[in-house]
């Protein structure tokens, strides 16, 4: 007698063959040359029994398989006819303004920040009690809507090829005072936006009441600024939000973790000098160092020990700092020896989400937080280390400064209004813009022609061509004269640094090749460029791996 799996299974393997016949009579399955003889014969032989199902003795494995991967395409069209990334969108929005438009109203009226209309009523005189109460209904809602729809935004996203997508991460949402699509818009098609309540809500069972109350004002604020981005009806999305962890499978979330382990493990070898060979071994060696004075006597190198960019006290003050900080009490424990220990576990898992979210839509990883960028960067040089260990990487890093652009600053395209933004993307202005930057854009996004498998000197070249040409290509549209959304193009330049990171890894769950890091550093100057580049086989192959490889954008200009 079968057990309830085997029938089960049996049933799913009927379904499945049932799709790929209706696949097969709607012409959306095409079987190549090579194969049509055999697998014609093997369609031959299958049955239907009185019933119309498929008598499972007459259905061999060519069949099977066949039908499995129909079974899966048919899902995918089925969850992406089911809602548009519009609709979603749209949903998603509804929330957010049927709870908070009171507040975004007092916030335009007023022109304040997101962070100052939160800290007023959080920190405020008034009570807050009634917005407390809230939190948890509103976190519920978003986790059933995004559990309901999420994978169909997903594979509407991936599915969209000829698009330049960007990923946002490397903090819960962009910074709440200046718009990350005004920043990159011209440079990209689609910047995708994390959910921050969903990637915060385990924060929100260790803030106090105040801080909950300030976080869930200046999050729904902060994404109501992107609602006339998100919202336009355009052939591609200018903003799209969709949470990140929620539409991975487990085998993600098992890679992401496994992958943030060993990761941590070898950033605090870098921190500590020593090897540690598990994150038990890791731990306890964190808890003996119960005083500050014992963790930073084992620290070897202070770099590493990267808490904020921005901080600029003694190392022994900034352990200090996060010993009580909101840092602590997320790994419930004040401990300065495993609060330094597990640093790189945090950071290096959101970078690996990051990339593995990034490869499944097909997007590019874009980082607005000069700290997560050190961490994203420190990653892609540890993945380039363990590909190569025979290599001797601190001689490939060296300091050069990009010719012609010495004695001048950079300047690109990077502070659009929304309302232009989406004016040029209308009116097909947008068209003309890439037209005339297309040098730049290839070289700056998609990177797709850096020759990394060139000398130092082809590589140099490369780069300063780029953004030579996007100087002048600039210069070009300033001279047109143009006014959309009321102002002067030339009001929307900014001078700053755009900043690259790529690496070739061989790590295969990203799809990546041999070790390079390069990066496009406080600009003009061009930082950490390989003196060489050795060993790399110069292959149609490893070539098309290269476009693959993980780029990583930091826009950056001074305010």
């Amino acid at each position: 007698m079968k057990s309830i799996e085997e029938k089960e299974y049996e049933e799913r393997v009927k379904r499945r063959v049932l799709i790929l016949k209706e696949q097969l009579e709607n012409g959306n399955i095409h079987i190549s040359e090579h194969l049509a003889d055999d697998f014609e014969k093997s369609l031959l032989k299958v049955r239907l029994d009185k019933n119309g199902e498929p008598d499972l003795d007459t259905v061999d494995g060519r069949i099977r398989s066949m039908a499995l991967m129909a079974e899966y395409m048919d899902h995918r069209q089925k969850m992406k006819s089911a809602i548009s990334l519009q609709q979603i969108q749209e949903g998603y929005f509804n929330r957010m303004e049927g709870n908070f438009n009171h507040f975004y109203k007092i916030m335009i009226e007023k022109n304040v920040s997101p962070h100052q209309v939160a800290n007023v009523i959080a920190y405020g005189k008034q009570s807050i009690d009634h917005l407390d109460e809230v939190i948890k209904p509103i976190l519920e809602d978003l986790e059933k809507f995004w559990e309901l729809v999420a994978e169909s935004g997903y594979l509407h996203l991936e599915d969209d090829y000829n698009s330049i997508k960007a990923v946002f991460g490397g903090d819960l949402f962009p910074s709440n005072d200046e718009n990350i699509a005004s920043k990159c818009g011209i440079y990209t098609d689609t910047i995708i936006l994390p959910c921050p309540f969903i990637r915060s809500r385990h924060m929100f069972e260790v803030w106090d009441k105040q801080q909950r109350v300030y976080y869930l004002i200046k999050h729904a604020l902060n994404i109501l600024q992107y609602k006339e981005l998100a919202l336009n009806e355009l052939d591609k999305p200018i903003v799209a939000i969709l949470p990140d962890k929620e539409m991975m499978d487990e085998f993600a979330y098992e890679n992401i973790s496994k992958l943030g382990k060993k990761d941590a493990l070898y950033h605090a070898q870098k921190v500590f000098g020593r090897e540690f060979k598990s994150m038990e071994e890791l731990i306890e060696f964190g808890k003996s160092l119960d005083t500050i004075e014992k963790v930073t006597k084992e620290i070897k190198d202070p770099k590493r020990v990267l808490f904020d960019t921005e901080f600029k006290d003694s190392l022994e003050l900034q352990i200090k700092h996060q010993t009580e900080s909101d840092s602590s009490k997320a790994l419930r424990t004040n401990n300065p020896g495993i609060i330094v220990s597990m640093m790189g576990f945090g950071r290096m898992s959101v970078c690996n989400e990051l990339l593995m979210k990034s490869s499944k839509v097909g997007g590019i990883p874009l980082i607005d937080a000069p700290t997560s960028w050190e961490y994203f960067k420190w990653k892609l040089e540890y993945d380039s280390e363990r590909t190569y260990p025979e290599k001797d990487y601190t001689k490939l890093h060296i300091v050069k400064g990009l010719n012609g652009l010495d004695n001048s600053k950079l300047q690109w395209i990077g502070k659009i209004p929304p309302k232009g933004l989406i004016e040029l993307r209308k009116n097909g202005a947008i068209n003309e813009i890439r037209e005339i930057l297309l040098k730049g854009i290839d070289e700056l996004v998609n990177a797709n022609q850096f020759d990394f498998t060139s000398t130092s000197h082809k590589v140099f070249n490369n780069l300063n061509f780029a953004f030579n040409q996007h100087q002048e290509n600039i210069k070009k549209l300033t001279n047109k004269k143009w006014k959309i959304a009321g102002k002067d193009f030339g009001s929307w330049l900014v001078m700053g640094s755009v900043e690259i990171a790529s690496a070739c890894t061989g790590n295969m769950i990203f799809g990546l090749p041999s070790a390079v890091l390069s990066q496009v550093l406080d600009a003009p100057k061009l930082k950490d460029l390989p003196k060489t580049v050795e060993n790399i086989k110069q292959t149609e192959r490893e070539k098309e791996q290269l476009k693959k490889s993980p780029l990583g954008l930091m826009f950056k200009y001074s305010k």
